[in-house]
Order: structure tokens, then sequence, then C-alpha cells
């Protein structure tokens, strides 16, 4: 009754007081509502401190979940990373946190690579192709673009030896005095990026020693993930651990987080292939599970930021299981390897999805071999291969 007699005394002076200006009536209704919503709440459920927090700078932990606000803000997991007043570069980082010099430039390189694809998702728009891929698939521009930047950047260097695209599922020579392997996936998400979704490069890296055909993805000696979004980061395999990367002004990397961990828990699942879920009763089980315990969804349907988002969160669980009706998509050599890799530096786990063991124990014995995949948090991971594959 109060709240309706404020605002009608307010209407009312409002109609009898033409001189008063738009803009005093809007701030005066936002003062009427703000004093409405003050007498509405109990007295020990209204904190002005509390709601505001979410807009202010961050608390100690990476992540937190909230369980103030409204609506969906329940199940919403905020960045709790606080600002530093200096970050450190990416060429300070590498001198301390990657032994092998050759290595280092390498890195640099394949992270120049990600910058011109960074301006070139900027200025192209995103069309047809007039080509195919060795599968037949028609190509996005963007793809090829991406692809090409890849190709120039492993041609123009003096480290590669030989290097593969999942454009372009052959091993090809580059210099016979270069000593590592590149292989890459150039810009995963082609059905997303017409959304303007985010996408990204996935970067697997192998010394000549163990070659790359007969390797497994253990024997990589770095790899590299970049995310194309409102900004563009990327997670790298360092000697000590994963650190993320971020493209600043001028187009220089700062170290934006550093020896990243992934929970062994995890309240976030990001479930692909779901097809598999009518043939395999476990993974439909492990749905209902995740839905059951309230896990939020995170899901986009591009494997760079569904798998990415376990680094920012320090949590989570991407499930890609497989079946009859239903078969394997990922590359293990251009997507899974890289990814897992990263994943278990960071103290995650992953799962082959048929045995139950490390996706980085697969031997590798075809360029475009495909894969099932459980990677993230170790104890859903382990969830995963007890009801999905009876393990």
């Amino acid at each position: 009754m109060l709240v309706l007699k404020l605002r009608w005394r307010a209407g009312l002076a409002f109609k009898t007081e033409n001189r008063c200006s738009l803009h005093l009536r809007s701030a005066m209704y936002r003062l009427i509502s703000l004093a409405a919503v003050l007498l509405a709440a109990p007295a020990s459920g209204f904190n002005m401190g509390a709601a505001s927090r979410t807009h202010m700078a961050p608390r100690a932990s990476a992540v937190r979940m909230s369980t103030e606000g409204y609506g969906a803000s329940h199940t919403s997991f905020y960045t709790s990373e606080q600002k530093k007043d200096k970050y450190d570069t990416l060429d300070e980082v590498l001198a301390t946190s990657m032994a092998d010099v050759k290595l280092r430039a390498l890195v640099k390189e394949q992270m120049e690579a990600c910058v011109k694809i960074t301006i070139a998702l900027r200025n192209n728009l995103v069309t047809v192709a007039d080509s195919t891929n060795t599968f037949g698939d028609v190509q996005l521009g963007v793809d090829v673009i991406a692809d090409n930047l890849m190709w120039e950047a492993c041609q123009n260097s003096e480290l590669v030896k030989e290097a593969s695209s999942e454009e372009e599922p052959v091993v090809k020579s580059i210099k016979a005095s270069g000593e590592y392997i590149v292989c890459w996936d150039p810009l995963d998400g082609s059905s997303i990026v017409d959304n303007n979704w985010a996408v990204g490069t996935m970067i697997g890296i192998w010394h000549e020693r163990t070659g790359f055909i007969g390797a497994t993805g253990r024997d990589q000696v770095t790899s590299i993930i970049a995310l194309y979004g409102p900004r563009t980061t990327v997670l790298v395999a360092l000697d000590n651990g994963v650190s993320e990367f971020t493209l600043a002004e001028g187009n220089k990397w700062i170290c934006s987080r550093s020896n990243i961990q992934i929970a062994p828990e995890a309240k976030i699942f990001a479930p692909a292939n779901l097809r598999a879920a009518q043939d395999v009763d476990g993974y439909q089980k492990l749905v209902n599970h995740w839905m059951a315990e309230r896990y939020t969804l995170r899901y986009s349907g591009g494997l760079v930021p569904d798998v990415y988002q376990q680094f920012t969160k320090r949590q989570g669980v991407f499930s890609n299981p497989t079946s009859k009706n239903a078969p394997a998509k990922l590359r293990l050599a251009f997507e899974a390897a890289p990814f897992g890799l990263l994943v278990e530096k960071a103290g995650g786990k992953t799962s082959d999805g048929v045995t139950g063991g490390s996706i980085l124990d697969v031997k590798i014995t075809a360029v475009d071999q495909r894969t099932a995949l459980c990677i993230g948090s170790a104890n859903e991971v382990e969830r995963f291969n007890k009801m999905v594959l009876g393990k």
C-alpha cells in the first residue's frame, strides 16, 4: 500500500509540474523503485554489499558459484580473478618455465600465427570457400585462411621438420634440418563460427626423436590451444604446468593465469554426442545423474570453448562417448591429444572412452585416427568410466 501511495503521489506531482524534466522524472522513479525494494525486503534478506559484489572486484578464489541473487544466478559461476599491478610477458614466462630454447622459439612462432588468425576472424565474413577438404566437406573461407596461416608459420620456421593439418591429414616434410612435428586443427568450430560463437585452434607438437605416427599424446613436448572469443586467449603446456596468455594491446601476449589447476570435483558438464545416449544406457544414466544433481550445463558444440572452460572455471567435465549409430568424430592427434596433455598437466584426468585409460596412452596409428573422449575433473572422469564403460 505504501509503495502504491508513493507512486500515485509521484505521478500527481509530475502532472501538475510541467517544468520537471524527463531526466528528473526518470531519476525520481528509480529512487521510488529502490525505496519500494528496501521496504519490501526482509531486514535480514537484503544486503547491498552482497548484491553489488557480483559486479565489483572479485575475492581470493579463482571461481565462485553464486548463492545470492535471483534466477539463474544461483547456478552461475563467476570469476574471482583479481587484477594484478603487473602481468608477466610471454618471453618472461617461457624463460623461466620452458627449458628448451628452441621449443620456446617454436611456441612464439605458433602463437604469432594465432595473432594473425585473430585479425583474420575480425576482418573476414563467414562464407563458403571454393574448395573442399580431403573428406569432401565444404570448407568456409575462414577455415582456409586459418589453415593457410598455420602452414605459412611452419614453412617459414627453421624448427619444423614435418607438419600436418586436420584439413589435409597427411604428414608433409617441411625442412630436413627441423626438429619438431607440428599437427593442428586450424579452426575448430566451423558449425558455430557463423553464429559468432567462440572457436579455436588446437596444436600438438612432437619431437623428431619420437616422431608422430607410432607415438602417443604423452610424447608431445608441448601443446597449444587458442580460443577466439571477445578476447583471444591461449593455453600453453609448460615444463611446470599450464599457463594462459591473453592477447593484449599492441598484439602482445601477457600471462593472465599461471599454474592452473583443475579441481577433482565438478558441477559443470558439457555432454557431447548425445545421440549416443540413445544407444548407450550408461551414458543416458550419467546425463540424468548430472541433471538430477543440478549440475550446470555449459555446452556450445565447439570442442575448444567446451573444454577450455575447465581452465577458467577450474573444474568441469566434457564427455564424448561413441556408439554404432553415433561414431567417433574427434581426431586423436589434432584435438584429443593436445587438450589431453593440458588437462592432465593441470591435475585433471582423461579417458579414451573405451578402456578407461588415459587418452595420452593411445598409440597414434593413423593421421586421421578418431577417438571417443571424456576429459576434465578427475572424479567426473572416473564416474564416466564406471557408469558408461563399466570400468
